[in-house]
């Protein structure tokens, strides 16, 4: 093998290491998120929430378009208690709307630490994590493959 593919295919190889080892840690954060949103969600109990407003919170900046819209969700829990909580931010990933009906998820000793009970309120964060990861490990695997084929055709 001839010492610039030699050159080339450890710098290639260190890369790739780089991005599997980066890829190894997404997928571990992403796991975190899942066993977070699989513990709340296995031991919450289940309430019909409605949107009745948004919470706006000044972002760095001066412009107006920079603030931070968050949904504030009313819902009744299983003993009549009436509570309020800050859901999802209206700019996020999660669409709301005033009047709009959501399930909620909580926990009865603590109700105003509320979920909405969506793919994209529990589920969404680790999915991407995976997803990402995981294209960070088998990406570059594939590519070195490629390369080191080449190199050895070239012999």
């Amino acid at each position: 093998m001839k010492k610039e593919h030699k050159n080339q295919l450890f710098i290639g190889w260190g890369l790739t290491i780089l991005f599997c080892a980066g890829g190894l840690a997404l997928i571990i954060w992403g796991f975190s998120k899942y066993v977070d949103s699989r513990d709340f969600a296995s031991g919450a109990q289940s309430a019909r929430g409605k949107v009745v407003g948004f919470e706006t919170y000044d972002a760095p900046g001066s412009d107006l378009r920079d603030d931070i819209h968050y949904a504030m969700i009313r819902y009744e829990t299983a003993d009549g208690q009436d509570v309020l909580f800050r859901g999802p931010s209206r700019d996020g990933l999660i669409r709301l709307n005033q009047g709009d009906e959501v399930s909620v998820l909580y926990y009865p000793d603590a109700p105003e630490n509320a979920r909405i009970d969506s793919f994209m309120g529990l589920w969404f964060a680790a999915t991407i994590l995976w997803v990402v990861g995981g294209g960070a490990i088998v990406i570059p695997l594939l590519t070195m493959w490629q390369a080191w084929k080449w190199v050895k055709q070239q012999e």
